[in-house]
């Protein structure tokens, strides 16, 4: 049973080093892309930069003499005059978790945020800066808007395989522009006046969280902090579904079907076996049927390593032979055990090195004569020693007067 727990834990421990080493991958090759499309767009804003700079000290210099530039011309960055890439007009660079959340920051960030298609905003930044346009979508991918009517038009130069035959390389699109460079706009009573007027709301604050256990839904209102005034949500719009010949009718779903009895389960036992693995390395509920078909699995294991039983035996070298058998000799054997005779002996070495030891010691007053009080507590601990020697060395019986009352004697 240890063997299959520690072999699950392996199991899981495996998995998680290799998932961690795929995040690290993922991340690092989303990283690398970034960064590459981030240098891709500075370096096509840096070359409209200068070719604007240019132009300017032309026309300022040549006067009417300066070149037409509104011909079919590249320039540097495979763009025609006056038009950016599509890259630039629909901000397709990928954002990490922490950009996302500074775009939309002022409107509750990334977790709870506070528009809807249909709120009204005015642009800040930009060459639409001013415009009050409604949301007609909402990009969280890259945290951008795309507003209706005009704001936002671009010209944009559209790759080869986006242009038709007789159309313009550069064409009119439709932009988006960043969530952090737009205000939300709504109409606010002022409570001094009575007047009722739009007012750009700087900032956003989710309140009255609650979830809908229907459909595991997050609601939430959204007011504006320091006025505590809420700001309702736009309606959305009705979309009607359309139909068609292959639809269910309401009649058929609605219908019940199966009745769960208590006679019977709902599904049948090797049903559930064939939806999950019943010999997964990763199950944690062991039975013995479980736990028998791992024990099989190891001995077959085991049995492709070995081999058959005497297929090992007759592949073996005789000194091979000889380690196996030396080996299972001492096995049977055991534990040594020490006899008394040993432990006396060791006893006496023990008292041998002790008494050396005291013996060799240097004496802490060497050069003067040592003191009656010292030297008798020295001469005492030397006496102790050497009885102590003398009970080790001499053997157990021996210290025993011998049965019938005789009493030892020494020679």
């Amino acid at each position: 049973m240890e063997t299959i727990l520690r072999r699950v834990r392996m199991a899981e421990r495996q998995v998680a080093r290799r998932m961690k080493r795929q995040e690290d991958l993922k991340f690092r090759e989303a990283k690398h892309e970034r960064m590459i499309d981030i240098a891709h767009m500075r370096r096509q804003i840096g070359e409209n930069i200068n070719a604007a700079i240019k132009a300017r000290h032309e026309d300022l210099k040549l006067g009417p003499l300066a070149p037409r530039r509104d011909g079919v011309k590249f320039d540097r960055v495979m763009s025609f005059w006056g038009s950016i890439s599509v890259e630039r007009v629909m901000l397709s660079t990928k954002l990490t978790d922490e950009q996302r959340n500074a775009r939309a920051a002022w409107c509750g960030g990334t977790e709870n945020f506070c528009l809807a298609v249909g709120d009204r905003v005015v642009v800040l930044e930009g060459p639409y800066k001013g415009k009050i346009a409604p949301i007609e979508s909402i990009n969280k991918e890259n945290m951008t808007l795309e507003l209706g009517g005009n704001v936002g038009l671009v010209n944009a130069t559209m790759p080869e395989f986006m242009q038709d035959d007789d159309q313009d390389p550069v064409q009119v699109t439709k932009g988006v522009v960043p969530i952090s460079a737009v205000r939300m706009v709504h109409p606010i009573t002022d409570r001094a006046t009575g007047v009722t007027r739009d007012v750009i709301i700087r900032e956003l604050k989710p309140v009255d969280f609650r979830l809908d256990d229907r459909n595991y839904r997050k609601y939430f209102a959204r007011m504006v902090p320091g006025l505590n005034v809420r700001i309702p949500w736009p309606k959305p719009a009705k979309v009607e579904p359309e139909e068609y010949a292959v639809d269910t009718l309401r009649i058929d779903v609605e219908e019940r079907t199966f009745v769960p009895t208590l006679l019977r389960p709902p599904m049948p036992e090797c049903i559930i076996d064939e939806l999950r693995n019943k010999y997964s390395k990763f199950r944690t509920r062991h039975t013995p049927e479980y736990i028998e078909e791992i024990k099989r699995r190891e001995a077959e294991k085991r049995a492709k390593k070995t081999g058959p039983p005497g297929a090992k035996a007759s592949m073996l070298l005789p000194v091979q032979e000889l380690n196996i058998k030396i080996k299972e000799e001492r096995r049977q054997r055991g534990q040594p055990e020490l006899t008394e005779e040993m432990l006396a002996k060791i006893g006496e070495v023990i008292a041998r090195n002790k008494l050396g030891k005291v013996a060799v010691a240097p004496s802490p007053v060497s050069t003067t004569p040592a003191k009656g009080g010292a030297k008798a507590k020295k001469d005492a601990e030397v006496a102790k020693v050497q009885k102590a020697v003398e009970q080790l060395a001499i053997g157990g019986d021996a210290q025993q007067p011998p049965k019938g009352g005789d009493q030892p004697t020494t020679s």
